[in-house]
C-alpha cells in the first residue's frame, strides 16, 4: 500500500531540522566560548515579555515532569534544562523527546537573586524581577 504524501509532515520534518541545525551552530559556538552545554535533543518554544516591574519567559514543556526541569543561572545567562522520556513506543513520532536546553541572557537591570519560577498545565513560567532603584534623596550638607 503506498503512503500517501504529507506536505504538513514534511514542514514539521524540515522545521525541526532547522531547528537542530540552528541549536548545534549556537551550541558550537558556546563551546567555543568555553561554555560547557550538554547536548540538547530538541528546543522548546519559548515567549519572552516584559512589564514594568520586570521580564518574563513561558516556555511550553508538555508531558515534562516537574521534576525533570533544571532552572540555572551562570554568569548573566539564564539556563533552562531537563528531559521529556516517551515510555510508549509510537507507531509514528512527531512529538520530541529526550534532553532539552534553552539559554537566555540576562539583563543588569535583573536581580538574580529574586528570580522564581511555577510550572502549570505543560508552561514554565520565569519570573525576573528588576533590581529595586535607589531613590535619590536631597542631603543638605551644613558647612561650619
Amino acid at each position: 500500500m503506498a503512503q500517501q504524501w504529507n506536505p504538513l509532515q514534511d514542514l514539521v520534518l524540515l522545521q525541526d531540522r532547522m531547528n537542530r541545525l540552528f541549536e548545534d551552530a549556537t551550541q558550537r559556538r558556546a563551546n567555543d566560548a568555553g561554555d560547557q552545554f550538554e547536548r540538547a535533543d530538541w528546543t522548546p518554544a519559548a515567549d519572552i515579555y516584559e512589564t514594568e516591574s520586570g521580564y518574563g519567559i513561558a516556555i511550553d514543556l508538555p508531558g515534562v515532569t516537574r521534576d525533570s526541569v533544571e532552572i540555572d543561572v551562570d554568569d548573566n545567562r539564564l539556563i533552562v534544562k531537563g528531559t521529556r522520556n516517551i515510555t510508549e513506543t509510537p507507531l509514528r513520532t512527531e512529538r520530541p523527546r529526550g534532553k532539552f536546553l534553552r539559554s537566555f541572557s540576562i539583563p543588569g537591570s535583573v536581580d538574580p537573586a529574586a528570580i522564581g519560577a511555577d510550572y502549570r498545565d505543560g508552561v514554565l513560567q520565569i519570573r525576573l524581577p528588576k533590581r529595586q532603584e535607589q531613590k535619590a534623596q536631597k542631603i543638605t550638607i551644613k558647612v561650619s
